[in-house]
């Protein structure tokens, strides 16, 4: 194939709504439904490649009108008539186009990788450094209800199916009831089970060290972004007190975050997210810093389908730890217009497929697009 076949022809965008199997439940705010990008971009020779990114105003600040708006009208002009495998100056180029935009960003470097992938026929995973494991443990978000004996008989259920890792979702309901949930998780999960909390930025600094001294014989693996974002000295503080390691997730998009909550001792691990840092290009990079200084790992999403997952399974492969786990974003939704990543036993397997290893279905992601779009 000669590098004219290389050559980007068109950018497309999907806009559309996912429906969920439920709503998901957090201390400051409640997801309904699943907005998010698709972008399929499309060579000369025939090749594509596709990229997925959920619009989140509270995580990178965008909707979907906006990211559809900042591709079509500012990126994607840059990046037509360009070798599609010359991903590190499109990278560049789209990243002085626009500021911000993260979600924009990672649907097209997940959508470049794709094709990278495929033109030259080796995975996502090879082209991020290659394959570190075969699998990942998948960490599963469970609660949200308020109800101690709903969230408990919810993440026994899960381990019935293989599932050995779970994150709470807290600041919803009194502490001391939360506190009650996860020392009865522990009970009936067992001693190995990894079981983790996240308060969404729901607690003030009083309830965090409340809640730490509570579960502090529940070997809990992490508390996360239990303070609002932004608030690294009172963070700092509950990270010293606290009896359970503290985790950072809203508080973070990119490494200058790291670098801040770092110096001040107020993290000791990080939740990386691809549509914060921009794609898995830098969310790679971020973890390989993450963990060259000391920082537990965990890769999470917001409620995707397939092509984003399956991205997350590639970059999960690829980075030197992932101790806090993968969070998947296709267990929420009803209705998934992609093929899915394997997974079974509690764990996600990684594709050795070209590009992610996923195939899209047109017509149905097409059904997904919200009115007007």
């Amino acid at each position: 194939m000669s590098h004219a076949d290389h050559v980007i022809t068109a950018i497309d965008c999907f806009p559309v709504l996912l429906r969920l199997r439920k709503p998901l439940v957090m201390s400051t705010y409640r997801i309904d439904d699943g907005p998010v990008l698709f972008v399929r971009i499309r060579t000369r020779g025939g090749h594509e490649g596709w990229g997925e990114a959920a619009a989140s105003p509270v995580m990178s600040g965008e909707t979907l009108t906006g990211m559809a708006a900042a591709i079509k009208e500012f990126i994607a002009p840059k990046l037509l008539g360009q070798s599609a495998l010359d991903r590190a100056r499109l990278s560049k180029t789209m990243r002085a186009t626009v500021f911000a935009n993260g979600g924009a960003f990672a649907a097209l470097d997940i959508a470049l990788l794709d094709l990278a992938g495929k033109i030259q026929q080796v995975s996502v995973a090879t082209l991020l450094g290659g394959a570190l494991r075969p699998a990942i443990q998948v960490l599963r978000l469970i609660g949200g209800s308020g109800d101690t004996s709903k969230d408990v008989a919810e993440a026994v259920e899960l381990y019935q199916q293989g599932f050995r890792a779970f994150k709470l979702k807290v600041a919803v309901a009194p502490v001391a009831l939360e506190i009650a949930t996860v020392q009865q998780l522990r009970q009936a999960l067992g001693p190995e089970a990894l079981i983790s909390a996240d308060a969404n930025m729901g607690w003030d600094h009083s309830t965090v060290l409340k809640f730490s001294e509570g579960v502090s014989e529940c070997s809990v693996a992490f508390i996360e972004q239990p303070l609002p974002a932004g608030d690294v000295a009172r963070l700092a503080n509950v990270a010293r007190l606290s009896k359970v390691p503290v985790g950072i997730d809203e508080s973070l998009h990119g490494l200058s975050d790291i670098f801040a909550h770092t110096q001040a001792q107020a993290t000791h691990g990080v939740s990386l997210k691809s549509i914060k840092l921009g794609g898995l290009t830098p969310l790679v990079s971020t973890a390989i810093v993450a963990d060259s200084i000391g920082l537990s790992v965990n890769l999470a999403m917001m409620m995707e389908t397939g092509v984003a997952t399956a991205a997350m399974v590639h970059a999960a492969a690829a980075i030197p730890q992932i101790n806090w786990g993968l969070s998947l974003g296709t267990v929420w939704i009803a209705e998934n217009p992609v093929t899915e990543p394997d997974c079974r036993d509690g764990m996600v397997y990684v594709s050795d497929k070209p590009g992610l290893g996923v195939e899209v279905d047109v017509k149905l992601l097409e059904s997904l697009r919200p009115r007007g779009a």
